[in-house]
Order: C-alpha cells, then sequence, then structure tokens
C-alpha cells in the first residue's frame, strides 16, 4: 500500500478517495488470487481424470464439462470420484464420446445445463441416478 503523506487532498480532506483506492487493489489482488486458485484447481482435476481412466491431458480437457456439470447439479465430483471411482470413470468416459460437447458447454455458460442435461447428455440416467443416491 503507498505510504500516506502528510500533506491534504483540497478535493478530499478526509482520504476517503485514497482509501477507496486501496481497497480497489486489494479487491483487484483478490480476484487474481482467486482465478489462480481456479485454474489450480482445473489442473488439478484434469490430472486426476487423466491418471484416473488413462486419458492424456487434451482428452481430459474434453471431459472437464462433466465436472461442471455435476456442481451445477449439487453433486461433488471430487467425492464421487474418491466413493466411487468406477461411476467416476463411467461419466468419463462417456462425456468423451459425446457428440454434444459445444451444446453442454454453451449450457453450462448459461447457467442453464441444470435443467437442460436430459435433453442431450449421454450421462443424464447415472447422473439422475447419483443425485437421487
Amino acid at each position: 500500500m503507498a505510504a500516506r503523506t502528510d500533506k491534504t487532498d483540497p478535493f478530499d480532506p478526509f482520504g476517503v478517495a485514497a482509501s477507496m483506492n486501496e481497497w480497489c487493489c486489494l479487491l483487484k489482488a483478490a480476484r487474481e488470487l482467486r482465478d489462480i486458485d481456479q485454474e489450480m484447481m482445473e489442473a488439478m482435476t484434469e490430472a486426476d481424470a487423466s491418471s484416473s481412466i488413462g486419458l492424456s491431458p487434451e482428452a481430459a480437457a474434453k471431459v472437464r464439462n462433466i465436472a461442471n456439470l455435476m456442481r451445477s447439479l449439487d453433486i461433488d465430483p471430487e467425492a464421487v470420484r474418491l466413493h466411487q471411482p468406477g461411476a467416476m470413470r463411467e461419466l468419463e468416459a462417456a462425456c468423451l464420446k459425446c457428440t454434444e460437447r459445444s451444446r453442454c458447454a454453451r449450457e453450462l455458460w448459461a447457467g442453464t445445463a441444470s435443467d437442460a442435461y436430459p435433453e442431450y447428455c449421454p450421462n443424464a440416467v447415472r447422473l439422475d441416478r447419483l443425485r437421487h443416491a
């Protein structure tokens, strides 16, 4: 943070603008850290996915949508991977063969995937089973 000077700004005698500027800098730093954490989590998920079903990093990136879809359905993909690794492998394998990947990505981006996935997702039955388990 910038060091305070003894001179006061005639247009900001109480230092409100300086305080707001410092606050904005802190918020920007927090956003950058959050983004780094998200990138690291995605990289770790890809590495875990590639090791769990023998996928290359490129293929693991293709099946990232299943984890995002699971989160939108309030299913924890990491918990499923830990407690039901076979089920997670089936989900990822079906996702890898999916022909609707672009629609899935659009629905996830729009926030409508949790409502629309039964129409296009090859994992719809498996996901419903996990939701109701």
